[in-house]
Parts: structure tokens; C-alpha cells; sequence
């Protein structure tokens, strides 16, 4: 991946635009908000400057010499409408304060010298500005005054510096906001693509594997999606070659145990033809034990093929409710002249009341029997076998006890391996848990519906 394509590289140039933008945009911005300010003010403008408005004012107080009070008064107010932000006044010859036209302080109605002295020396050089004009350019005549805000006879760009640190101060938020906006946008783009991968992640395909996602830029992420659709192509071959191997373990299993039965079967029904022939006790006892071992090898295929299903999803599951104190009596009274064949105690204990388990009866049937078989074939020793049924909360709790050796011991008898694995299946699939519980004295095979 070249640098220039990574995302930290971006992100640098983002800080170094918004770095160089500051400095170099204050001359483009001063130029774009003061041309247009400068060229409305001029064309706004009632005064030109200090200098021209006092000579405008000595102007308009020549041309008043020897004119009447009402003259005087009409031409200032003329005035006042040609320039309404002024302030002006007039004292006549006899220093009596005339019309004053949008002043805002207060004036004597008799003006004296002293007064007239101070009230110059406290204007001169003062905002506003003020001019003071004899009528007629004679002193005896009177005058008359106007006074100005200074900001409207400075210059525009003068009056726009005096915000100028305001306007610099806009122009630092606005590129901050910028580098914000950018940064913003710069992050989304990254989190919109993490974003686009975790759901990838999520969104599985038949094999339950996630699909492959389209790479859209090549740099760190693209790198990530990159080494993410490889992972996910590597997955997709290795889940095939797991499915293709136990599709033929499966069939391999099912394939065995169907030709196993057929000479388990010939076998069977010449031994009971050998069986009449044979009238020896060795030869009985013989007969005997290649019978046990036929049965206990017709279960284990059928343990095989059950396992076969269970693990393929193909095992017919039928779930009803089921009172589980009439399914364990039946069992029991099935597995009764066997267990008192090999001579065990047993131990049935059930609820008064019926206790109802929403459970496949036959798939409990069958969890029930491989439990006694194992009893049967590793726990003969004790002689012993419990059931018992309680009531738990909303639910119940079904025990199956041996007195034998418990698992630690190493049976004559092995392959219980298969029977457990498949009442693990079952127990789960119907929604159960189950636990066991094992030392020299016994084992405890506890079954829980919630």
C-alpha cells in the first residue's frame, strides 16, 4: 500500500489545510467583506470628513449674514433634513438660544461669554464633533453649531478596523468549525466502513459463514477488508471439505450399520438351531455368551445409526405433553423381568400427582433406556437401580441411581461412550439440562425441566 493512500497521511493533510488556511484566507476575507462594505458606505455616505464639514458649515453661516431670524431658522432646518444624523442649534445676536434641532443635551436660554468659552473648550477635539460657525462670518451676528458622531466622518476601512480582531476571530471559528466538519466527515467515512464489515460479520451465508465484502479504497481498512474476504475464503473451502467429510462419515456409519444388521441376524437364528445341538453346561454358557454379545452389539449399531440422525438433524422429533409419571411406570414395567433377570434391586418412585413434561416421549423412551443399559453393562456390580420423579418449581427433576463403582472404575464392557452422547443430544434438543454425578459409591444421572 502506497503512503499516500493511508488514512493517516489523510488525516495530516486535513490539519495542514486547516493550518494554512488561516493565515492565507485574512487578506482574501478583509478584501471580500471590506470592498463591498467601502462601496455601500460611499454610496450611503452624508459627510466626506472632518475638514469638509467645517468648511461646509462656515460655508452655510456666510451665506446667512444680515437674514432675518425666520431665514436663519428655515435654512437650518433645511440643513437638519439634509443631514438628520447631526445635531444642530443657533443663538442669536443676543446670545438667546433659537431652534435646536435633535440635540440631546442642554443648552442656557441665555448664552453668556464665559459660558460660550467653556462650552467650546469642552467640544473641541470631542466626539461628537463639533463646528462653530459665526453668521455671516461676524461675531455680533450670533452663531449657530453642528455636532457629528465621529464614526461617520472617518473612513470606512477606519471604521471596519475597529472590528477587525472581531472579524479575524470569525474567520479562526469558521476554519475551526472546517477542520471540525472535515474531521467529521473524514471519521464517518471510516466508521460507515468499520460499520459495513461488523455487519458483514453478521449477515452469514448457508455455510454460516459471513459473505465477502467489496473493497472500496486501498489503505488500512482496505487492507482489513482485504485480509477479511481472504479469511472468509479460506473458511468457506475448509467448511467444505468439514461438510464433505462428515456427509461420508455419516454415510459410512449409516452404510455400516445397515450391512451389520443383516448377519447379526443369520447369526442369531443359527445360533438358536446350535443352541438345540449343544448339551454340554460349557457349551451352554458359550452359546450364552455370544448371545449377550450379539444383543450388545445390535445396540450398539442402533446407538450408531441413532447417533447418525441425531447429529444430522434427521431424527424424528415429535414434541407433545407428556405426564412423565405414566411414561416412567410404562418403562419400567417393560425393563422389570430384566433387571430381575440380573438380579437388581429396584427402586420406583413417582409423583402423587401427574407431572407434565412437553418432551417426545419416545425420544425420552430411548434417553431413559440407554441410561439402564449403562447401568446394566457398567454398574452390575451394584445390584441396583433408583428412578425417581419430584415436582421442582413449575417443572421437575427426574434421578436415575446405580450403586456401582461410578465412572472412574474401567468397565469390562466399553463403547458407553456413544449411549451418553446420545441422551446428551436428546436432552438438549428437548429443552432439558442434565447433570451427572459419579464416585465409588454410585452415580446420580440427574434430568431438569425448567
Amino acid at each position: 500500500m502506497k503512503w499516500v493512500k493511508s488514512l493517516q497521511v489523510k488525516y495530516l493533510m486535513i490539519i495542514f489545510i486547516a493550518v494554512l488556511i488561516i493565515p492565507f484566507s485574512v487578506p482574501f476575507v478583509s478584501m471580500l467583506v471590506f470592498v463591498p462594505q467601502i462601496a455601500m458606505d460611499d454610496q450611503k455616505s452624508t459627510f466626506e470628513g472632518f475638514s469638509q464639514l467645517e468648511e461646509l458649515w462656515h460655508e452655510e453661516a456666510k451665506q446667512l449674514a444680515d437674514q432675518s431670524d425666520t431665514i436663519i431658522s428655515q435654512h437650518l432646518q433645511e440643513l437638519h433634513k439634509k443631514y438628520p444624523e447631526s445635531q444642530m442649534f443657533w443663538v442669536d445676536r443676543s446670545g438667546k438660544t433659537r431652534e435646536t434641532y435633535n440635540y440631546e443635551g442642554e443648552l442656557p436660554d441665555k448664552w453668556t461669554p464665559s459660558y460660550t468659552i467653556q462650552f467650546m473648550k469642552q467640544h473641541f477635539d470631542a466626539d461628537p464633533f463639533t463646528v462653530v460657525a459665526f453668521l455671516g462670518g461676524d461675531s455680533t451676528n450670533g452663531f449657530m453649531v453642528i455636532q457629528v458622531d465621529r464614526t461617520l466622518l472617518e473612513p470606512p476601512i477606519q471604521r471596519l478596523s475597529d472590528h477587525y480582531s472581531y472579524l479575524y476571530m470569525i474567520i479562526v471559528i469558521f476554519i475551526l468549525f472546517l477542520f471540525i466538519f472535515l474531521s467529521w466527515l473524514f471519521f464517518k467515512g471510516i466508521h460507515k466502513r468499520l460499520l459495513r464489515l461488523t455487519n458483514a460479520m453478521q449477515d452469514r451465508s448457508e455455510l454460516g459463514i459471513p459473505h465477502t465484502v467489496v473493497i472500496s479504497k486501498i489503505d488500512e481498512i482496505g487492507e482489513l477488508e482485504k485480509s477479511f474476504n481472504q479469511m472468509i475464503t479460506e473458511l468457506e473451502h475448509s467448511r467444505k471439505r468439514e461438510q464433505e467429510a462428515e456427509t461420508l462419515r455419516k454415510d459410512l456409519i449409516a452404510n455400516l450399520s445397515h450391512d451389520l444388521r443383516t448377519p447379526l441376524t443369520t447369526i442369531r437364528a443359527q445360533l438358536s438351531i446350535v443352541n438345540e445341538e449343544v448339551k454340554s453346561i460349557k457349551g451352554n454358557e458359550a452359546l450364552k455368551s455370544v448371545d449377550q454379545k450379539i444383543d450388545y452389539l445390535s445396540a450398539l449399531i442402533d446407538n450408531l445409526f441413532s447417533y447418525t440422525l441425531l447429529s444430522a438433524g434427521k431424527y424424528p422429533y415429535h414434541p407433545e405433553q407428556t405426564d412423565l409419571n405414566r411414561l416412567i411406570r410404562k418403562i419400567a414395567a417393560q425393563w422389570y423381568p430384566v433387571l430381575e433377570q440380573q438380579q437388581f434391586a429396584i427402586d420406583i418412585n413417582t409423583h402423587q400427582e401427574p407431572i407434565y413434561w412437553t418432551i417426545d416421549p419416545q425420544w425420552m423412551e430411548r434417553l431413559i433406556e440407554n441410561l439402564l443399559q449403562n447401568i446394566i453393562r457398567h454398574a452390575a456390580e451394584g445390584r441396583y437401580v433408583g428412578i425417581t420423579l419430584s415436582k421442582q418449581g413449575n417443572g421437575g427433576q427426574l434421578l436415575i441411581q446405580d450403586k456401582g463403582n461410578g465412572f472412574k472404575e474401567k468397565s469390562e464392557k466399553q463403547g458407553a461412550g456413544i449411549g451418553l452422547t446420545i441422551v446428551d443430544l436428546m436432552v438438549k434438543e428437548m429443552g432439558l439440562t442434565w447433570s451427572i454425578e459419579t464416585s465409588e459409591e454410585g452415580t446420580v444421572v440427574k434430568i431438569v425441566c425448567p
